[in-house]
């Protein structure tokens, strides 16, 4: 048997994954898609131009329904296209769908596909550093979808806290 490393397992496991893939679509306008991908246990968001509140509320309870019902381990927020949304739709994410899907799902990896524009970039990274106190999984961002299903792929990195791990005040 031929010895492999890490990565080119991976890369051979996201091959398969690749050639096998169960895609479920939820919501698809041209400004957003929810889908997922359940070969991978994935959970899908892509935004693209301005995301009106209603589609973005909608759409987010949705992948936040979806998530917790099908136990998906693994959000992507592909933002690649520059979605934009409101200031009161960022806090509505956090203090609505952010905590549901903290207490209530088996997310362990959430990733961040970087916007092409610097403002979505500014955006995401706000709502990331907000999230960060509620998720109990980690987050992070990159620059392309391989590179995201690798990182979710590669259970070495996964750290999940417990409320056991929470600072005591």
């Amino acid at each position: 048997m031929k010895a492999v490393s890490c990565c080119q397992f991976i890369n051979i496991r996201l091959q398969q994954l690749e050639t096998t893939q169960e895609i479920t679509v939820y919501l698809d306008t041209p400004e957003l898609k929810v889908y997922t991908n359940t070969s991978l246990k994935l959970l899908v968001i892509q935004a693209s131009g301005v995301v009106p509140s209603a589609i973005y509320r909608h759409g987010l309870s949705l992948a936040t329904e979806v998530a917790i019902e099908k136990q998906l381990l693994f959000w992507l927020v592909n933002n690649r296209e520059s979605g934009i949304i409101t200031t009161a739709d960022q806090i509505w994410a956090n203090e609505v769908s952010a905590p549901l899907l903290a207490k209530d799902s088996f997310i362990r990896k959430m990733a961040f596909i970087e916007p092409k524009d610097l403002h979505s970039k500014i955006i995401l990274e706000d709502m990331m550093d907000k999230a960060r106190d509620v998720f109990p999984f980690e987050m992070q961002f990159f620059g392309d979808v391989p590179s995201a299903h690798a990182w979710f792929l590669d259970t070495g990195a996964t750290e999940f806290r417990t409320d056991a791990d929470s600072p005591v005040s």
